[in-house]
């Protein structure tokens, strides 16, 4: 977010960025991860190296899915004063 973005409405450069990622998404899909690990290992009768693995697994899973997120991530720009509101993606303020 090097360049500041103008308002639309009327034209200043004094503006509110809020970055926000998905994290009722990512809450869901943390829960799904963890759930389908636990299965995986009490079906397989797990001994604590193979528990040590999963949590592994799973933590890398959640690491690719984190950053997945962080590429499609929404900025939220107030303008401070009219108070007009808008949405925009990080690449976009990049420009």
């Amino acid at each position: 977010m090097n360049v500041q973005q103008k308002c639309a409405k009327c034209r200043s450069t004094k503006i509110d960025f809020t970055e926000m990622i998905n994290r009722r998404l990512y809450t869901i899909v943390y829960v799904f991860v963890l759930a389908v690990l636990a299965v995986i290992g009490i079906s397989l009768k797990g001994t604590p190296v193979i528990f040590l693995f999963l949590g592994l697994t799973g933590a890398c899973v959640l690491f690719a899915f984190r950053l997945y997120l962080e590429k499609r991530k929404v900025v939220k720009c107030v303008c401070l004063d009219c108070g007009q509101s808008w949405e925009t993606s990080p690449s976009a303020l990049a420009k």
